[in-house]
């Protein structure tokens, strides 16, 4: 009947495409809804049954009973009955994505969080269906379809539901089977749907069936005979305690099954937040390790360098550390006595301008002073050491101030001295001279124009007085006046303008 009815309509509405599966109960297509132009799926009731009326009466009422139960996991039905031209029929929503048979085909094991997701999604559909009294019977893979969501979340829709669990089709998988339906003894009810999940998840997680056999006896007698396989047996990344649910929902005994598919289902609830909990866990450990990785390398490469630093610094003689050697060992660093405050530069600024021939002096004695250590700023051997004998002053003393008398020194005119060499037979002896003071006053006897002249100050190339060959004899103990810029007479000279001239 499958070419027969393709593109043909039904009840003058709804239009036949393609075929989705062929079952004993009824063939599956896709089809539209001519009138609303929107896609369904339908179910056709074999040929070979219609002529039946029973089998048409039990397709009626299992599409009546199916029509009662709305969730969002079963495939809900939105039209049924038998049109103008024998046909029986049941149109559903439109089907999406794939049976979980296919699924598992290409597996043959899903991940873990999938396959729990899928399983929790039957087991509240089976729930919403027990509430009202109405069990599947005939679960499979075949009957479960899987669709992906944009947002990546799996949609699972439930069919066959309305069915009567005492009549099971012939064509129906005996590898998913409750023992009970196997032997019709007891009868089936909520439980054996709990077993069938729980074989779709055990073939979910593992990729095969936990009894198997090609006829409902030989399943039969391996439920009784044989414990089935632990799922550590398939794999190990699984959580620990998928498999105490797993073989609680496929024990043999109805009674030590879950006594609802909604206490299963919340089991399985639990599971799956566990499960994610491990995942999330599982990726935040992967995380610690690639920062423990790299850290390792950090520290690889530390050693590595602090390695070759000590070849090169104990084998090689080489010294890692830059040092900067002075370019005369002997030299010290120059350093400031004190801030820099400008304080010296603005006395100098307010000092009064000197003429040349008082810097020239000023300088000649500085330069002196530095040279001969020990000096007080007058006497360049005030502190230490002894001037040469008949060595001056070299410094101007302060007003006021008298030097005391030194030690009188005879010089033979016809040798020379340290201090003035001979010059064409005249001694040159330099005398300190003190400008402050004022000249003596002359007697009126020698108060003449010659004797002014005598107290002025000597034009350059002035005849300087021959000294006498014998020591001079003591002045008397009279006021010393200051000296005056002309070079004065030796002792025991007359003091006339005449002998002056005679000089």
């Amino acid at each position: 009947m499958t070419d027969d009815i393709l593109g043909k309509l039904i009840a003058d509405k709804y239009r036949v495409e393609s075929l989705i599966s062929e079952r004993e109960s009824g063939d599956l297509y896709r089809g539209r809804h001519e009138i609303l132009d929107r896609p369904v799926t339908i179910e056709v009731l074999s040929p070979a049954l219609a002529i039946d009326p029973r089998w048409v009466k039990v397709f009626i009422n299992e599409a009546r009973a199916a029509s009662s139960v709305t969730h969002s996991n079963i495939l809900n039905i939105n039209d049924f009955g038998t049109d103008a031209k024998g046909i029986s029929y049941a149109v559903y929503e439109d089907v999406k994505g794939r049976t979980l048979s296919d699924l598992i085909a290409i597996g043959p094991e899903l991940n873990e969080k999938l396959a729990l997701g899928i399983t929790s999604q039957i087991a509240n559909a089976l729930a919403a269906a027990h509430e009202k009294k109405i069990i599947h019977g005939r679960l499979d893979p075949g009957t479960i379809y899987v669709n992906s969501l944009e947002d990546g979340s799996d949609e699972v829709k439930v069919l066959g539901f309305g069915g009567d669990p005492l009549n099971v089709p012939r064509d129906a998988d005996p590898r998913y089977l409750a023992p009970e339906q196997c032997s019709a003894f007891p009868a089936a009810d909520e439980r054996s749907d709990v077993y069938t999940l729980g074989v779709i998840l055990y073939e979910a997680l593992s990729g095969s069936v936990p009894f198997d056999g090609s006829t409902a006896a030989d399943v039969l007698a391996r439920q009784n005979s044989e414990p089935p396989a632990p799922l550590s047996a398939f794999r190990r990344d699984l959580h620990a305690d998928i498999e105490p649910i797993v073989l609680t929902a496929i024990a043999t005994d109805p009674d030590r099954r879950y006594q609802t598919a909604k206490a299963f289902a919340e089991d399985l609830e639990l599971l799956l937040t566990a499960v994610d909990g491990q995942q999330a866990s599982k990726a935040a450990a992967a995380g610690g390790r690639n920062v423990w990785q790299t850290a390792f390398v950090v520290l690889a490469g530390i050693s590595l360098l602090a390695a070759a630093l000590i070849y090169a610094t104990s084998v090689r003689q080489t010294d890692p550390t830059a040092q900067l050697q002075a370019p005369d060992i002997g030299s010290l660093p120059v350093q400031p006595i004190g801030p820099a405050t400008g304080a010296q530069e603005e006395s100098l600024a307010r000092m009064p301008a000197l003429t040349d021939a008082e810097i020239m002096q000023t300088a000649a004695m500085q330069q002196m002073q530095n040279e001969i250590p020990g000096g007080d700023g007058y006497n360049a051997w005030a502190s230490g050491g002894a001037p040469p004998p008949g060595a001056p002053l070299n410094s101007v003393p302060p007003v006021g101030y008298f030097p005391p008398g030194g030690q009188v020194y005879t010089i033979d005119p016809s040798t020379g001295s340290q201090f003035m060499p001979p010059v064409d037979g005249v001694i040159l002896v330099p005398i300190p001279v003190n400008s402050n003071t004022a000249a003596a006053k002359p007697s009126p006897a020698t108060r003449t124009p010659a004797a002014n002249a005598a107290v002025q100050p000597n034009p350059e190339g002035a005849v300087t007085p021959k000294p006498l060959a014998t020591p001079p004899p003591k002045a008397e103990k009279t006021p010393v006046p200051k000296p005056a810029e002309n070079p004065a007479p030796a002792a025991g000279t007359p003091k006339t303008g005449k002998d002056s001239d005679s000089l």
